[in-house]
């Protein structure tokens, strides 16, 4: 193996020391890469707090450790963007089945508005836009409309669990 090949390996062993929790590799000092990982991983949870903060204040206590062990498992995109990464941890909580129900409209505006490329990147959505998915606690479907210009109608169950079934209205925001 060149040394090229050693230096980009060590590199390589590095960024992941520093982005998911893998081992310090040899040769670099473990305290200090275990406190650059730590501020990066701080970084990274401010950034998704500021742009998602009512995911942060639903979550409550529990953003943090949740946030974090979801971090580790789903490094950085190369170029982040915290709205990407807020979108991406509250999917993997939809998914777990833990994203509290009163988060759902709001991802359903966000939906609305962006799209995630594959490559991680965030477009704004142009023209009319509908998006419909099914309420994460009550089950019952709701729609977003994007229309031209920006503006986000939706129709959605109401938060309130004791009205009564059908009672739908349209909400626009």
């Amino acid at each position: 193996m060149s040394a090229r090949e050693r230096q980009a390996r060590a590199q390589a062993e590095l960024v992941r020391a520093l982005g998911v929790g893998a081992p310090v590799p040899p040769g670099f000092d473990e305290a200090r890469v275990l406190a650059a990982a730590q501020s990066l991983m701080s970084k990274r949870r401010r950034g998704v707090e500021r742009a998602w903060p009512l995911l942060a204040s639903a979550l409550g206590a529990d953003f943090a450790p949740r946030f974090e062990r979801w971090a580790r498992s789903n490094p950085m995109s190369v170029e982040p963007d915290a709205r990407v990464e807020g979108r991406r941890f509250a999917q993997a909580l939809r998914d777990e089945g833990r994203l509290p129900g009163s988060l759902s409209r709001d991802l359903l505006d966000f939906d609305a508005s962006w799209r995630v490329t594959a490559s991680g990147e965030l477009v704004r959505r142009w023209g009319l836009v509908l998006i419909a998915r099914r309420h994460d606690t009550t089950r019952r479907r709701q729609w977003a409309l994007r229309l031209p210009g920006g503006r986000v109608l939706r129709w959605a169950p109401e938060e309130d669990p004791t009205a009564p079934p059908g009672v739908d209205a349209p909400r626009g925001t």
